[in-house]
């Protein structure tokens, strides 16, 4: 009687675990995001509060110095007798005093005019002296009477300042203004060794201070050609040729924060996105922006996505097996039934001839036991075509290397050590890939698949194999040792095959010597002629002599849990690769596996040939 297995879960099933699991990955990233960026407010906030204050406190630092300055008498002498060169001489000596005092960038005296009588500089070859600035705006204030605040490049100098001003008045007439120009550079030295830029722009959205030097004198936002002709009559950048920062709002946050791409194509960079926050300094003219790289904050989502994937697919493996183990149990339960049934069948129609009866069952139990026989090695056919417990076995080492390097990587990302973090990811993506060439493998017991054959180093095989078995025996007394007769030995192979097949030696190995108390593992590497040999030798108690000749068998298995495939697969793999794996007893105790390959022919054999 045929059995109708449903080997294809219901579609609506899996469809729903999918796109629950996929929810769930999703989730997992976008609340990483969400916390990442609420963090990022709060530390960015607090940032440019200091900031600020460190700015307010700058140009506090100046702001009432004119005004005490313009109550000194010489001032107004020399305005009132602007002919007189010995006052003029102690003006200037007395500003430069003052101008050292305070640490300002420069100190002048201009009339009512706008000429520059006196200068604290007036020692240096671009002496403010004798120069016209009424066309600033800060003396236009200070001649109505009021404190002049004004940002620009100097005319003179080049430098960037921010200048005070404040009217000298004398019998109720303004006779002149007194001007502290203070240098900005020293606001980008202090703030600049730190994760986070700041950008100091004026009204117009031009950056005049900034902790990132290529972005200085850049629109944070695009300037008309009317806007930019304004700037330059205004003479307030002197020239500096105005160029657009290339930023593109990604999400709008809030109303004082956003995310943007700045598109910096200089010194290697591209598409820089930074959290953006910012504060407008209304008393200065100035607005106020930080803004924070989001490199971190995108890793840390995409480990937790890594996560969660890996996390989602172990799942689905676990599901799949025991879905397959219940099934596998099913039909074994009905098979049973099958053959119960149709044993008391032929036991009633024989009943009538007594004298055969005994024979008869006799026969009907040896059917029963064979057709059990029979049934068991079907299931286990079954269980290799479905790849279930062969996935399970093949995958095992790579997904507990993966369990391990998640976890170096969580505990590297708590340090901030980001290298270590990528180094780990990396090597995850490789284990990844391998596990997906492992799952082809199986398929090789049935059929013949392309390989692709190469030239590799047996020597670093072997070392990878090691790497990825050594966390699962780290708290083992046994220990796994190279010894090489040869150096540089290179085979034709395939290289996630054969590092595979040293996988499940060096575990059968591990396994051999468990609980001794001095257990080894030796690796020897040979050469002999064109063939390489690579030797699995452990100090256990070796293979029982009555089965050498079956333990590469399909399903041929002395341990209790055991599947009896990774050996036999193993020989056939090696086969595929023109080689060989064999296994002997060693005179002086334990196993020994052997590995035959081609050696690959080197450039010096081509000359000769």
């Amino acid at each position: 009687m045929p059995i109708k297995t449903p080997y294809l879960i219901k579609t609506p099933v899996v469809l729903c675990a999918v796109i629950l699991m996929l929810l769930m990955i999703w989730s997992g990233g976008y609340i990483s995001w969400k916390m990442g960026i609420d963090k990022l407010h709060q530390n960015s906030q607090q940032q440019l509060e200091q900031f600020i204050s460190h700015l307010d406190a700058r140009l506090a630092r100046f702001q009432f110095i004119p005004q005490l300055i313009s109550k000194n008498t010489i001032l107004v002498e020399l305005l009132k007798h602007p002919g007189s060169n010995p006052r003029i001489d102690l003006v200037n000596h007395f500003l430069e005093e003052v101008n050292n005092i305070i640490g300002a960038s420069d100190t002048y005296l201009m009339n009512s005019q706008g000429l520059t009588l006196a200068a604290s500089n007036w020692q240096k070859e671009r002496t403010f002296n004798k120069r016209n600035f009424n066309f600033r705006p800060y003396f236009i204030d200070a001649m109505k009477g009021k404190l002049g605040r004004y940002f620009a490049l100097g005319s003179t100098s080049g430098k960037r300042g921010y200048y005070f001003a404040y009217p000298i008045i004398y019998a109720a007439e303004n006779l002149g203004v007194i001007v502290v120009k203070m240098d900005l550079s020293n606001i980008e030295l202090n703030w600049s060794n730190r994760k986070v830029q700041f950008i100091v722009s004026d009204l117009e959205g031009i950056t005049f201070i900034t902790t990132q030097p290529e972005w200085l004198y850049h629109g944070i936002k695009p300037l008309s050609a009317e806007t930019l002709q304004q700037i330059h009559l205004s003479q307030r950048y002197n020239g500096i040729d105005i160029k657009d920062l290339n930023t593109n709002t990604l999400n709008v946050i809030s109303d004082n924060s956003s995310i943007i791409r700045i598109n910096d194509n200089t010194k290697g960079k591209s598409n820089n996105e930074y959290f953006t926050l910012q504060k407008n300094m209304s008393h200065a003219g100035w607005n106020v922006m930080i803004l924070a790289p989001l490199n971190e904050l995108r890793q840390n989502r995409l480990i937790v996505t890594i996560v969660l994937s890996l996390l989602a697919i172990l799942s689905l493996l676990i599901s799949f097996l025991i879905w397959q183990r219940f099934k596998r149990r099913q039909e074994r339960e009905h098979f049973q039934q099958e053959a119960q049934k149709q044993l008391e069948h032929q036991v009633v129609v024989r009943t009538r001839d007594l004298s055969h009866e005994i024979d008869e069952r006799k026969q009907t139990e040896k059917i029963l036991r064979d057709t059990q026989d029979e049934l068991i090695q079907t299931a286990k056919l079954a269980v290799l075509g479905q790849m279930s417990a062969s996935i399970s076995h093949e995958l095992n080492n790579p997904l507990a290397a993966i369990h391990s390097y998640s976890d170096n990587a969580r505990k590297f990302l708590n340090m901030n050590k980001l290298t270590q973090v990528d180094e780990n990811l990396c090597r995850i993506v490789q284990l990844t890939k391998r596990m997906s060439k492992i799952s082809s493998q199986l398929k090789f017991f049935s059929r013949k698949s392309n390989q692709n054959m190469e030239v590799v180093s047996i020597q670093k095989v072997i070392q990878s194999a090691i790497d990825i078995v050594s966390h699962k025996y780290k708290n083992s007394s046994s220990v796994i040792n190279i010894q090489s007769h040869v150096s540089g030995l290179k085979a034709r192979a395939d290289i996630i095959q054969l590092e595979q097949i040293l996988i499940n030696l060096i575990n059968n190995a591990m396994q051999a010597i468990e609980g001794q108390e001095h257990g080894e593992v030796i690796i020897h590497i040979e050469q002999d002629n064109q063939w390489a040999f690579i030797h699995v030798d452990d100090n256990g108690s070796g293979i029982e002599l009555k089965n050498i000749e079956k333990i590469f068998d399909p399903f041929f298995t002395t341990k209790k849990s055991g599947l009896g495939l990774g050996l036999s697969i193993s020989a056939r793999i090696m086969k595929i690769m023109n080689g060989k794996l064999s296994a002997c007893n060693l005179p002086a105790g334990g196993a020994r596996f052997t590995i035959s390959l081609l050696v690959a022919e080197t450039k010096h054999d081509k000359k000769a040939h």
